[in-house]
């Protein structure tokens, strides 16, 4: 959906708008925090009664005209197994993100995270990790650009699930939370079979959602995996391939 500069564009905005005037419901099935979607949403006119997903799936829920965000649905992990994944991650040399609804918790701020909080446009707050009292919805793992099999660094316990949605950003949450489940049971409480259903996705963490849907659309430049398990691929991220694929399979 973003430009590599992370911009919504003006055609993917008028086609999101477009579709949903058709009775199209469009919903953000994203592994970013609530806090890092608030801006997007708001770019495409997405606030409430629009409904998101975020966190990989742990939180649904939707945000008020006035920026508040109102949580539908959330899969927090046992506090206990994050604080261990945390520990094991800073001892590993590596940069630990805890999101906990709109949250965003972090031991110290490096230059990974400063990157990280540039891109999606809020700033974390540094805290003692291993004294929170509740789990967080989803932990993210960085590693510098380069560095190999950051999933075998980071030790992941029995009832937690890691997901590598770039090479170097290890998703985790808790093992029965994904972004496919959290789909699935929106769409159960409407009433709508996968079928109906059209997902757009770049990365291994949208393979699930993408295997869900009716309709799996992948834009030119996505990773392999998820080229391969495309019904249709649309053109690159910085080409406006949103927008013409909802322009296309939704005339």
């Amino acid at each position: 959906l973003l430009t590599s500069d992370h911009r919504v564009t003006a055609a993917a905005a008028e086609q999101v708008a477009r579709v949903r005037a058709q009775g199209v419901e469009v919903v953000l099935t994203t592994s970013r925090p609530p806090r890092a979607l608030w801006p997007i949403l708001a770019d495409l006119g997405l606030v409430a009664p629009a409904v998101f997903i975020a966190s990989q799936g742990a939180l649904t829920g939707r945000y008020s005209p006035a920026g508040h965000l109102h949580v539908l649905a959330r899969e927090p992990m046992p506090v206990a197994l994050a604080r261990q994944v945390a520990a094991g991650a800073v001892a590993a040399g590596r940069s630990v993100n805890w999101y906990s609804a709109e949250r965003w918790l972090v031991p110290a701020i490096d230059e990974l995270i400063a990157t990280e909080s540039a891109i999606v446009g809020c700033a974390p707050e540094v805290a003692d990790l291993g004294a929170e009292t509740e789990g967080p919805d989803k932990l993210l793992i960085l590693a510098p650009v380069g560095t190999e099999g950051l999933a075998g660094t980071v030790p992941i316990p029995a009832g937690l699930a890691a997901l590598a949605s770039t090479p170097t950003h290890l998703e985790i949450t808790r093992a029965d939370v994904d972004k496919a489940v959290a789909l699935g049971r929106l769409c159960a409480a409407r009433g709508i079979g996968p079928e109906q259903v059209m997902a757009m996705g770049d990365g291994p963490n949208d393979l699930a959602m993408l295997t869900f849907a009716g309709i799996a659309v992948a834009p030119a430049n996505a990773h392999p995996d998820v080229l391969a398990v495309a019904d249709v691929r649309t053109d690159s991220n910085d080409e406006d391939g949103v927008a013409h694929a909802l322009a296309r399979l939704i005339p």
